[in-house]
């Protein structure tokens, strides 16, 4: 699966939309068809275009999904941006643990938003190789993300092998949105959003003064 073979890169204001048009169905019947279920052909009829049309901008359907992989994962690296910003940062530096809680809150949000496409991605990630690995490789930029953070701020932080703490981090903070998002409990998400934030922040991270 490559993105670069997607045939034509629109300028246009008609063929952006075009392309838009294209991902915003393929988007749509993957969510609810699967993407095996769904055709190229079903694509360009839910986008209102001929089949010809829909090749003019993807040459299959693998790239119109390694496209949108590539808007997804954007969609989460955004939230280290905004977590990057004056007033965050600032919130990082004073108030660690309500950094971390509104790090997970953003993340659980992000994915309530596009719940049926990870869902569809799950799905994807065991049964595709070249899925599998581009999810690993996002997640890898996730994690050197964290550990940028974890450098910057690493007189805070418990463990003495940063690496290996980014990596634990990711996948405690992982397995806290997942629970939230896409498992029902008796328990309110609100506890657990809580209890988790306390264990993650008092595992990793020194105690603010």
């Amino acid at each position: 699966m490559d993105n670069e073979k997607t045939v034509r890169q629109p300028k246009q204001k008609r063929s952006i939309q075009m392309k838009e048009k294209i991902l915003s169905a393929a988007m749509q019947l993957i969510c609810d068809m699967g993407f095996f279920e769904t055709t190229t052909n079903e694509i360009a009829k839910a986008a209102g275009i001929s089949i010809g049309s829909l090749y003019s901008y993807f040459s299959d359907k693998d790239t119109i999904l390694a496209e949108l992989l590539e808007r997804h994962h954007q969609h989460f690296m955004s939230v280290f941006e905004v977590l990057s910003t004056e007033m965050n940062v600032q919130l990082y530096s004073e108030n660690l643990h309500e950094w971390l809680r509104r790090l997970v809150m953003k993340l659980i949000d992000l994915h309530l938003t596009v719940k049926d496409f990870n869902r569809a991605l799950s799905e994807l990630y065991y049964a595709k190789p070249e899925v599998a690995a581009i999810l690993d490789s996002h997640e890898e930029e996730i994690r050197r993300a964290v550990l940028e953070l974890l450098r910057e701020n690493v007189s805070r932080v418990q463990a003495d092998d940063l690496e290996a703490a980014s990596v634990v981090i990711v996948d405690f903070i992982n397995a806290l949105v997942d629970r939230v998002v896409f498992k029902s409990t008796s328990i309110e998400n609100e506890r657990i959003l809580d209890v988790g934030t306390d264990m993650l922040y008092t595992a990793c991270f020194h105690k603010e003064n």
